[in-house]
Order: structure tokens, then C-alpha cells, then sequence
């Protein structure tokens, strides 16, 4: 299992007690990584942001082989809210690490606030180019999965993403319980 999460400016947006929509997000990857540790499952733990089709950040907060320790917890604790999302670069690049795994099942989820935007790389472009990664992903043999908090997801998510491959969440803060639940239905 890949995790790719969107760190982009909009993430830094303040929720009601004050708290930030990228604080949510590490909270709740921070019990995700704690589950999978339990249960053993191999995973990595990217984010993802970037300024133009030049300059995409891939950040590796856990590899597959690295383990769940001070170090990852430091790149974690460090995630802040930085440019935009350009989401179909991010989820190829995730996909090749995928592949690059000696496994049986491979799953890619994706964890978004909203919809992909990086300057020229909006509206039909952006949804089209995100929808031609994910398919590539599959015809790769890679499952992949979005969970969003964005209210409004629902249109672009099933066109990118089909019927059932996505959740909207619609209370952040719910996302800390309902994440681990989400991977269990998705690895059962």
C-alpha cells in the first residue's frame, strides 16, 4: 500500500477549533502507520506538491523498507502546507514505486483536500490528465482509492475515479477513525 497525500497550500485552510486541515491529515496518518505496524502490512507514506509541471515534489516520508521510527515521525511531524497539486504526476510516480515491489496486491491511496490545481493545470486538463494516471495505475494491476474531505468532490471524484473508488468525507475531523477503517474494507 502507497499513501500519497496532497500537502498543498490549501491544506494550511484553519477548521473550526482552530486547527488546520493538514494537522487533521498527519493525526490521522499518524494512527494509519501505527495499525499497519500492528498488523505488519507493507506500506510507504509519500506527500506531494509542487509550482508547474517542472518542479513536482515527490516527498518520501517512509520508503516500504524503512521502518516506523524517530525519523519518520520527524518527516511526519514536518509536513506543512507548501504550493499546489498536480495529482497525475504524483500518482505515476507513486505507482512506479508500487511496482517496483515484489508483491501480490498493490494499493494506491490517495488523500486529498479538493481537486488538482497547479497553475495552467486546472479544470478539464487537470481531471483528464489525474483520470489518465489512475487508469495507467490499473492497467498496471494497481488498485488505487481517494479519500477526500472535500464537500464538493463528489462530480469530478466519480469522473475521475469511478463509483466506488473514493470517499468524501464529509467532517474532517472524523478523518483520524474513519481512515484505518477505509484501508481494512480495502485490504479484506
Amino acid at each position: 500500500m502507497a499513501f500519497l497525500v496532497d500537502v498543498s497550500g490549501s491544506t494550511s485552510r484553519k477548521l473550526e477549533q482552530g486547527r488546520r486541515v493538514i494537522d487533521i491529515e498527519k493525526e490521522s496518518l499518524v494512527l494509519l502507520c501505527e495499525a499497519l505496524e500492528a498488523v505488519g502490512d507493507q506500506y510507504g507514506l509519500y506527500a506531494y506538491s509542487g509550482q508547474g509541471r517542472g518542479a513536482v515534489d515527490f516527498l518520501t516520508i517512509k520508503d516500504f523498507d524503512d521502518g516506523l521510527g524517530a525519523a519518520t515521525a520527524h518527516r511526519l511531524g514536518g509536513l506543512g502546507p507548501r504550493q499546489q497539486n498536480r495529482d497525475g504526476a504524483a500518482i505515476r510516480h507513486a505507482t512506479a514505486k508500487l511496482l517496483a515491489r515484489e508483491v501480490k496486491t498493490r494499493i494506491l491511496m490517495l488523500l486529498s483536500d479538493g481537486r488538482p490545481l497547479d497553475g495552467d493545470y486546472k479544470e478539464e486538463y487537470s481531471l483528464e490528465d489525474t483520470k489518465a494516471a489512475l487508469r495507467e495505475a490499473r492497467q498496471e494491476g494497481v488498485d488505487t482509492f481517494c479519500v477526500t474531505i472535500d464537500r464538493e468532490a463528489d462530480s469530478y471524484l466519480r469522473r475521475m475515479y469511478g463509483d466506488v473508488h473514493y470517499s468524501v468525507i464529509d467532517r474532517i475531523e472524523a478523518l483520524p477513525t474513519r481512515l484505518p477503517r477505509i484501508y481494512r474494507q480495502l485490504t479484506t
